[in-house]
């Protein structure tokens, strides 16, 4: 970290017209909206306690860096503005002022982690903003929670009521009885399609890079679209336009670093980062089957200030997992043949902020793609798949008084191709392709009436060309009422769409990766209709209680048609529908030597097709109990502990085994034998309860000029045998059956610094 140092801080204030009528001379009180920037880069500055200097009235800025202060006496008053890492200053605001724009001068402080922001940010969107089924990560309680390697984002959300993983292996979440390519995951505004590398147990996103983690559940505002389920926001730090630093980690799977600092002397910043595995060197020291595999990642981000309140900044992700292993030994005569497996994303995206008056604009475009290859070589086959999402949108700011008003559109085009091609034969054996482009419009207002009530309506135009024709509106609007200063009762009703869907088969136990298609004349536009009833409770300042209720429904959903007939076109997929409903419970205390959070989440989902009228899908688990907690422990570490519960998730039994043999006429014998199971009622059975209880210890020291984090973690402590899938072994008699198992007790341990 930097060393504090005197600098001058300074401000500028920026005056608009504001959109309704000044004070008129007999009113005793006004309405003042504002909003802070840094005088570095622009950015705006999240948490800043306001006060007005002389009275009980204050506020604090929301991650937009805007703040409201209501009930200002009338006359010349003076502002106050204070929050670690921003040097403390004042400005009289002027007796007809109703709107400023003020820029503060940020500065480091050397001194341990605390988490201050987390409990910020939660407040503030408890007192000012209606958004029902959110919750936030700061980059403290993500590296604290215990994990396998490294600290890993997506696996912690997953530990929040409402969300459920199938297993320790599974690629992505479950977010109240949607389906995994329900959930939108956004890096700095730019999808990412497939986010995690060793089939799941590493995220796409570097922790040592993110900035604020929001996890939106449901009845999300018409701001969101494309997803039905979740939104999953990711925001990469900007680099440290004062110094250069570095920071990074070792694992006992992987390396990271991290390096960033200032340029160009304006007040512009760059981080950039970089991680590699070495699992193949590990198995390869280990074992004698010859086996490789790794990944390796790197972003980067550029920010830099373009003056009057403007700011630009770049971002830029690389990613690419590798997978080789011998599929046919060499013999005499016969060159032996490999399977090669590697898949990666890459994207872009600019991102430009202007701050004009009272409004705040945002203009974004990028580029995300999602690359996969499986070949056998040296040239027998090879299949790729492809799926590249071009986006541009606006996004337009206005507050004023009790109104806040946001208005955007954009356009999202997707390219989708598959391509199967036998290079021994000289035949392409498949080529597929979707392109449905998405055209989009948004109108949305939070309107405050009452200091006890907050209104928040909108609508979303939502277009889809290219293959099929849908227009489709999205109604929504939610609800805030406050029958005390500490409590709050909320809600929200409204409609989702859409356009791509992933295709799995829920039966296979794990998957690499997932395979997208777009919507087209077969192939419908999902929906989904959200409703969502709550409270929240505070307690002091730091420990909330929240219950949240929620019904929703599906309706045209793909899943894939195993009985489909390869010579007719569109049978290739079912149509299902379902709805979900559950309960979400969630305790939580963001501040003090003691914290974390306890989950439980309830829930039942229902899947409907034509051939299987009822039957639970794959990810339905009743019962889910986190509970995650983080206080001081033995030899003067900081302890995390995690224990979680799941109830039984159900799986389509196996009753029996069919063996297909195939005559070999030159050899007189049958061989290329494919067996093929016998199943019962789809998901009629359930797998035994799951839960795992992890620790971890990280100690911190000051060492050869830089900070040094040794930890220690151990995963599954108690060694639970949770059942991944079962295998059956039709040679003995009776058959018998035995549980794959997912992670046993593994212990790991590393170290994270920084310079």
């Amino acid at each position: 970290m930097i060393g504090s140092h005197r600098a001058v801080i300074s401000f500028l204030a920026v005056v608009a017209a504001a959109a309704s009528a000044s004070p008129s001379e007999g009113q005793a009180t006004r309405t003042v909206v504002g909003h802070l920037r840094s005088s570095t880069d622009s950015m705006p500055l999240s948490q800043v306690r306001v006060r007005v200097v002389g009275t009980a009235i204050g506020a604090e800025s929301a991650s937009d860096g805007r703040f409201v202060l209501r009930d200002i006496p009338e006359g010349a008053r003076t502002l106050a503005f204070e929050r670690i890492g921003v040097m403390s200053d004042s400005i009289v605001l002027d007796a007809e002022r109703v709107s400023i724009v003020v820029f503060l001068r940020t500065t480091a402080i050397r001194m341990q982690p605390v988490v201050t922001e987390a409990a910020s940010i939660a407040r503030n969107r408890f007192e000012n903003v209606v958004q029902t089924s959110t919750v936030s990560l700061d980059p403290i309680e993500i590296q604290r929670v215990p994990s396998v390697g490294e600290p890993d984002v997506t696996h912690v959300v997953q530990l929040f009521p409402g969300a459920v993983a199938k297993s320790d292996f599974t690629r992505g979440f479950n977010v109240r009885g949607g389906e995994v390519d329900e959930n939108l995951l956004r890096l700095d505004g730019i999808t990412v399609f497939n986010p995690y590398h060793l089939g799941g147990i590493f995220s796409t996103f570097n922790p040592d890079a993110v900035d604020r983690v929001d996890l939106h559940k449901g009845g999300f505002p018409a701001a969101f679209g494309g997803r039905l389920s979740s939104i999953l926001d990711i925001e990469l730090r900007p680099g440290n336009p004062e110094a250069v630093n570095v920071s990074g980690g070792l694992s006992v799977l992987s390396a990271r670093l991290l390096v960033e600092g200032p340029f160009a002397d304006k007040g512009a910043s760059y981080l950039v980062a970089a991680r590699r595995t070495y699992v193949d060197a590990f198995v390869d020291a280990f074992s004698d089957d010859p086996f490789s595999y790794y990944f390796g990642d790197a972003l980067a981000k550029v920010t830099v200030p373009l003056g009057s309140g403007a700011a630009i900044s770049a971002t830029g992700y690389w990613g690419r997992d590798a997978v080789s292993v011998p599929w046919v030994d060499a013999e005499p005569g016969r060159a032996g043949i490999d399977l090669g497996v590697h898949w990666g994303n890459r994207l872009a995206g600019i991102t430009a902020r202007q701050s004009v008056g009272i409004a705040s604009l945002t203009h974004h475009v990028s580029v995300s793609e999602f690359a996969s290859a499986v070949e056998l070589t040296p040239d027998v086959s090879e299949a790729t798949s492809l799926v590249r999402l071009v986006s541009a949108n606006t996004n337009v700011v206005v507050s004023s008084g009790a109104h806040t008003l946001r208005i955007g559109g954009g356009v999202d085009g997707y390219d989708v191709a598959y391509d199967f091609t036998n290079h021994a034969l000289g035949t392409q054996l498949l080529a597929l392709t979707y392109r449905p482009t998405v055209w989009s419009a948004y109108l949305d207002e939070q309107w405050r009436p009452f200091r006890w009530l907050l209104v928040r309506p909108g609508v979303r135009f939502e277009h889809v060309a290219g293959g099929s024709a849908f227009t489709g509106l999205s109604p929504r609007i939610g609800f805030k009422v406050f029958p005390a200063n500490d409590l709050a009762i909320s809600g929200s009703v409204g409609r989702y769409y859409q356009a791509i869907h992933s295709i799995r088969d829920q039966d296979v136990p794990a998957s690499i990766f997932d395979f997208w298609i777009g919507a087209d004349s077969v192939t419908p536009v999902a929906r989904s209709d959200h409703a969502v009833l709550g409270f929240e409770r505070w307690v002091g300042s730091n420990l909330s209680i929240s219950v949240e209720g929620y019904y929703k429904s599906f309706d045209h959903l793909v899943r894939q048609n195993f009985r489909d007939d390869p010579r007719v076109h569109g049978d290739e997929f079912v149509l299902a529908d379902g709805d979900s409903r559950g309960i979400d419970l969630l305790l939580r205390r963001y501040v003090g030597d003691v914290t974390g959070w306890i989950g439980y989440g309830y829930a039942k989902t229902v899947r409907h097709t034509a051939a299987d009228p009822s039957f639970p899908p794959a990810h339905d688990r009743r019962h889910t109990l986190n509970v995650v907690v983080q206080m001081p422990g033995p030899l003067k570490s900081r302890m995390g502990v995690h224990w979680g519960y799941g109830s039984p998730l159900p799986h389509t039994g196996i009753v029996g085994q069919w063996l297909h043999r195939e005559y070999n006429a030159a050899e007189h014998s049958f061989d290329a034998i494919d067996d093929e199971s016998i199943s019962t009622t789809l998901n009629g059975e359930r797998y035994p309860h799951y839960s795992r209880l992890d620790v971890s210890f990280r100690w911190q020291f000051e060492k050869w000029g830089g900070t040094w984090q040794p930890y220690v973690q151990l995963v599954n402590v108690y060694d639970r045998r949770n059942v991944w899938y079962y295998l059956f072994d039709y040679d003995r008699a009776p058959p018998t059956r035995r549980g794959r198992s997912q992670l046993p007790a593994l212990p790991s341990f590393g170290v994270e610094f920084k310079w």
